[in-house]
């Protein structure tokens, strides 16, 4: 099958959103398919590094630099779909790349299936634009329901991701769960953390992980409240935070204001390729974000053997067990604290059930059941115009 995915972020931009797009071309790919990526770039073709990536010209989001918006049209999209022999349309955008998928659909009769990642409405206020929260919400979701249910069908990372977007846009085509995995020869207990951990003087100390996008939605705050509670029963206590975004001198600064400068390490960007020695660095890892629809950097941890504590909200109690492979805060220092504690001192109990847990989320199995939803959306899509 050959396959067309449109998306608003692309390398070297990395969040989630690019994570699982890297994890789906990669089963895809392994299991024969071909894989095809539209994104907004510097130029209008072929990518100097991957003969099967096409950047459309785009300007830079000025408030996140490391975004690009595909403003202009994009007159050869509808032949590159259609000289490659692209089957279906696969968008994980929401932005303009996403009504380039839509009208080359439209123009190609080539189905188009939409990949919801981002509860995107719960972060404008990250976003300075001079309307009131409410009204951007409510219109974003006029926008949002549109894009949704003019798709030929939809998919989400998590259960619980599908039962919330059914409540707000109940006249999908077609829905369908496709959790993008990990590979497990990269992800285990086998690796070792001790050289990160000495190069980073953090040998003598019990670390909670981070790993991801920096950034203000990701609820940073609430953890950085709990280190001091946690830290009078554990001094030597270090947080961990991996990844780079625009909120991360906003963090280092809050760290210094709350004399946590030592307690905190920012590593900033770190390679894919040395991401898992970071995890391995830990004895356990935190998520406060209250907007996951799967949270792959949650699952990655369970497979490197660090017990989570995690918010208690949306998927993260889907996965995450209190007792039985982390536990579950609420938002609330107080509690956050509590229940990181009981997480760093429960680990032995905690430990034998993280790796398994992750074992659901396979890399081949992903791309098996995402290649299935293809030819089943292609088919539904073939018969209705048949009619």
């Amino acid at each position: 099958m050959r396959i067309g995915m449109f998306t608003d972020a692309w390398l070297p931009t990395h969040d989630g959103t690019v994570t699982s797009i890297i994890k789906f071309r990669e089963s895809l790919e392994k299991l024969g398919h071909k894989v095809f990526i539209f994104a907004p770039g510097d130029t209008t073709g072929p990518s100097d590094h991957d003969d099967n990536v096409f950047l459309f010209k785009a300007k830079t989001f000025k408030q996140y630099p490391e975004y690009k918006l595909a403003i202009a049209p994009s007159k050869w999209k509808t032949d590159m779909i259609l000289e490659n022999d692209i089957e279906i349309l696969h968008n994980h955008g929401i932005a303009f790349m996403a009504l380039k998928a839509m009208i080359g659909s439209n123009l190609t009769n080539i189905p188009c299936l939409l990949n919801f990642h981002t509860w995107v409405t719960e972060v404008q206020e990250y976003y300075p634009v001079n309307l009131n929260e409410d009204l951007m919400v409510y219109l974003s979701w006029i926008y949002l329901r549109v894009l949704i249910e003019r798709s030929d069908g939809v998919v989400t990372p998590s259960e619980s991701a599908m039962r919330e977007l059914k409540e707000k846009c109940p006249n999908m085509r077609y829905t369908n769960v496709v959790a993008p995995g990990i590979d497990f020869n990269n992800f285990n207990q086998n690796i070792d953390g001790s050289g990160i951990r000495k190069d980073l003087g953090l040998e003598d100390s019990e670390v909670l992980v981070h790993v991801g996008r920096v950034s203000g939605e990701k609820n940073l705050e609430l953890i950085f409240k709990a280190l001091p509670i946690i830290k009078k029963e554990k001094p030597n206590v270090k947080l961990l935070v991996v990844g780079k975004g625009p909120a991360k001198s906003h963090y280092e600064k809050m760290a210094h204001q709350m004399g946590l400068q030592d307690t905190i390490k920012f590593t900033g960007f770190v390679a894919d390729e040395v991401l898992p020695q970071y995890y391995a660095a830990g004895d356990a890892f935190v998520l406060a974000s209250p907007f996951e629809t799967l949270g792959i950097v949650m699952i990655e941890a369970l497979a490197m053997g660090l017990p989570v504590a995690g918010l208690n909200y949306r998927v993260v109690p889907d996965i995450i067990k209190d007792g039985h492979n982390g536990h579950l805060f609420n938002n609330d220092p107080m509690d956050c604290a509590r229940q990181i504690l009981n997480t760093l001192n429960n680990s032995d109990d905690l430990i034998p059930n993280t790796t398994p847990t992750a074992k659901k989320f396979d890399n081949m199995e992903s791309g098996k059941k995402l290649a299935q939803v293809y030819k089943e959306v292609i088919d539904k899509y073939q018969k209705e115009r048949a009619r």
